[in-house]
């Protein structure tokens, strides 16, 4: 009698523990890596806080590649460092922004169709910072001002450089620090070509250098399964991000006090699903995990501190929270590839905050405000997905569904 000796491949066979753990260690240093390593050689080269832009493109690479494909990932690249810019110029008219905001949910909702949804959706979530506030360009001149007055309590980077070239007129009538419109010196940068082709490269760099290097490193890594979804499916969805991240868009450029008004956004990109099935149970998870990752944050501030300045290279960062942000978002690319999903949605919160402490003054300032964005905008999603679930299964009532085709050869991964 002959024993057969189970395949280390075979679903019964679970690898160690050990080798689970060392492996996800490898994969978390080397994300850490490629989210470090763009942003600080181009930190190096132009001495300008908007090169940590390069940290967040290189998420929205290694999104765009592991849950879409190669292919998808390049075409992603392209499109963000064309949009970075053009996001920039479209948040100086809430109506510019917003209309941007719509094209991009737009696009994402029409790829739910081919099952890429998943794979674009960080485009909108971090490009709605620079529509909303950029990190500004510093006048090589003015970096010894600004970290003086940076060295202040609760000013952010584009306060400071707005402080700085305020006239004496407006500087009378309104009190340093303030959260008050950009002023004239930032809204004529936000036209500047210097800047904005920087950003368009911060964010390319980022964005590719994750395309390229995790293939060579990872050869063995599985192509994602699509999870493709009907037109049914895909339209009630679409509509609701448009609308509702069009609308807090324009809201918030429109009301440029609101403090953090991008977690609103991103707050009703991450909690809406797709599909005619909502899964209940799923949306809880994103719901409380949002919430969960929001005291994750006053945690971590309370610990920390205020957003403090530290000089690198002559230049002001707020090293302490861009370097946990950093951490935090390894994590959480891990987690959302892996059977605990919900640990996603608790990390990428702090995540999106810590990258962009250039432009929050101090995150505990804005922990009141990022409650009332999570609840309204989880009410808001709530209340629109049972409207248009209504509504699409309507749509699949009357749509005579035409044969089935191949999607992976339909689609453009």
């Amino acid at each position: 009698m002959t024993t057969e000796k189970a395949s280390p491949d075979s679903p019964s066979m679970k690898p160690p523990l050990g080798k689970v753990m060392i492996r996800r260690v490898a994969v978390a240093v080397l994300l850490l890596l490629l989210m470090l390593v763009p942003s600080t050689v181009l930190f190096v080269i132009t001495k300008q806080p908007s090169a940590t832009y390069a940290s967040m493109g290189a998420l929205i690479g290694t999104f765009a590649l592991l849950a879409g494909s190669r292919r998808i990932a390049i075409i992603t690249t392209v499109v963000v460092s064309l949009l970075a810019p053009l996001s920039i110029v479209a948040g100086l008219s809430p109506f510019t922004g917003a209309a941007l905001m719509a094209i991009m949910t737009l696009t994402v909702g029409r790829l739910s169709i081919f099952g890429l949804n998943r794979a674009t959706m960080l485009v909108p979530i971090f490009l709605a910072w620079p529509i909303l506030s950029p990190v500004p360009w510093i006048p090589s001149g003015d970096l010894s001002r600004a970290n003086e007055l940076l060295a202040q309590k609760g000013l952010t980077l584009s306060q400071a450089v707005s402080d700085m070239h305020s006239s004496a007129s407006s500087s009378a009538s309104s009190t340093s620090g303030s959260s008050s419109s950009v002023t004239t010196f930032l809204q004529h940068q936000r036209f500047d070509n210097s800047y904005l082709m920087w950003v368009a490269l911060f964010f390319f760099v980022g964005t590719i250098v994750p395309v390229i290097v995790i293939p060579l490193v990872m050869r063995k890594m599985k192509k994602p399964a699509l999870a493709p979804h009907s037109r049914s499916e895909a339209v009630p969805y679409t509509v609701i991000i448009t609308v509702l991240a069009a609308a807090a868009t324009y809201y918030c450029l429109d009301h440029p006090k609101m403090v953090g008004g991008a977690f609103l956004i991103a707050t009703i990109l991450v909690l809406t699903q797709v599909g005619n099935d909502i899964a209940w149970k799923l949306t809880i998870e994103r719901v409380l995990g949002t919430f969960v990752g929001l005291f994750v944050l006053l945690g971590i501030t309370k610990i920390v501190g205020s957003a403090s300045y530290t000089s690198v290279l002559g230049v002001p960062m707020p090293m302490h929270y861009y370097a946990i942000g950093v951490l935090l978002g390894a994590f959480a690319i891990i987690a959302k590839f892996s059977p605990r999903q919900w640990i996603y949605y608790i990390l990428i919160t702090p995540t999106a905050a810590l990258l962009n402490a250039f432009t929050t003054s101090q995150a505990t300032d804005f922990g009141d405000q990022r409650v009332i964005d999570n609840a309204v905008g989880a009410a808001l999603v709530i209340i629109a997905t049972l409207v248009t679930l209504g509504a699409g299964r309507v749509m699949k009532g009357r749509v005579t569904l035409a044969p089935p085709m191949n999607v992976l050869d339909a689609s453009p991964a």
